[in-house]
């Protein structure tokens, strides 16, 4: 009986711990709509003292096969600026397009505040499976009088005979992503 007993509280405890709740560290709702489509919030982690990170995605998808993925962090950092974390991003950009050829990106400036906006693609037996266009938005913010790097940015993602519409739609939607990212007013507000 204690044997049943046992393994019942640790059967108990591993399935609480993957229905626990995703936890919104940086209070800004467990809902976000980017555009017309509402967002849940699906993933959030705080890893270490300084970082948090929270990703929200069309309810019923998942991370493995997704239109939309919106994702905010915050940085804490006196020395990470958004000069640094677009360039950081370019330089891995670079890196990547060694190997994906659909690899390209472009930075704007708007003032202080740096915009990576890129596609990438990942292929199998030399045919692209996935396309997916980031338009990250990296500015300094001030939480709790602590200066922080606040990256927002979404993914858009196309799988198999859905890529071919999807680039061409994405020629004339792409500003507008841009535009709707870059004026998101999300506050987060972390100790």
């Amino acid at each position: 009986m204690r044997r049943i007993s046992l393994t019942l509280i640790v059967l108990i405890s591993c399935l609480s711990m993957f229905s626990q709740e995703t936890i919104d560290y940086l209070n800004v709702g467990k809902t976000i709509k980017f555009g017309k489509q509402k967002l849940s919030l699906a993933w959030s982690s705080h890893p270490v003292d300084y970082y948090y990170i929270q990703e929200w995605l069309p309810k019923g998808e998942n991370f493995d096969n997704y239109s939309q993925m919106f994702t905010l962090s915050l940085h804490f950092s006196e020395e990470l600026t958004p000069l640094i974390a677009a360039q950081n991003k370019a330089a891995e950009l670079e890196e990547r397009g060694k190997n994906d050829k659909i690899c390209h990106y472009n930075i704007l400036e708007n003032g202080d505040e740096y915009i990576v906006d890129f596609l990438v693609s990942d292929t199998e037996n030399g045919l692209v499976k996935i396309v997916e266009h980031d338009v990250h938005h990296y500015k300094q913010v001030i939480s709790y009088g602590k200066k922080a790097l606040q990256l927002t940015f979404i993914s858009e993602r196309s799988y198999g005979d859905d890529i071919m519409p999807f680039l061409q739609s994405l020629k004339d939607r792409r500003e507008n992503v841009i535009m709707d990212l870059t004026q998101m007013n999300i506050k987060c507000k972390v100790k």
